[in-house]
């Protein structure tokens, strides 16, 4: 934190923007953590409270809508691999595209604030057909809400900065698994109903 403070006001937008483009991207870091940090770096008067609002906001939008034509242009493709094609066959690429043709909107808004489901769910959703400019609307409006509230926190309680960060990290742990137990109890439950449909 002391690093960012010691830097002028255009090379921490630039450092800011790149780690959420990256973070969009599916690399390993901590978007919540990095939104908490433009939070208070703006709460100590190093950069605009607007400019980097914006900033984040366009920063977060570019990377997931790049995971989106990732999938779009890749997606399909993917399914011809010997061993992804094992799980990612046609079968399942149309029960995918089904699936957001129902509740693609509903998805796309959620995962937002699901950290660890964003990227999977942007390229699988490029990967469906789905329609850019509904999941660019959907999305943009989710980002907007995800960035005011995270980097807000950094901002109103920039005096607590470290508490506050230590809090987003312990919730996003006990975020993820929640889901995981969600999807295993899912997994299970889908296991249990085909055996019953397909008694040995």
């Amino acid at each position: 934190m002391e690093f960012l403070s010691a830097l002028s006001g255009n090379v921490i937008y630039v450092l800011i923007f790149l780690a959420l483009c990256l973070c969009g991207l599916g690399i390993p870091l901590p978007e919540e953590l990095t939104l908490v940090t433009a939070g208070y770096l703006t709460y100590e008067g190093e950069v605009n409270l607007f400019t980097m609002w914006v900033l984040c906001i366009v920063a977060i939008t570019f990377g997931d809508s790049l995971l989106f034509f990732i999938g779009r242009k890749w997606g399909k493709k993917l399914g011809s691999h010997p061993k992804i094609a094992k799980f990612w066959h046609l079968e399942r690429q149309e029960k995918v595209k089904t699936y957001f043709k129902k509740a693609g909107i509903r998805t796309i808004f959620i995962v937002r604030f699901l950290s660890g489901l964003r990227g999977p769910v942007h390229m699988l959703a490029g990967s469906s057909g789905f329609s850019f400019p509904k999941y660019l609307i959907t999305n943009f409006i989710a980002v907007i809400i995800h960035v005011t509230v995270v980097a807000g926190l950094g901002y109103v309680f920039g005096n607590h900065i470290d508490v506050v960060r230590h809090n987003v990290e312990i919730a996003k742990h006990i975020l993820i698994a929640v889901i995981i137990v969600v999807i295993i109890v899912a997994f299970l439950k889908y296991s249990y109903s085909k055996s019953k449909q397909f008694p040995k």
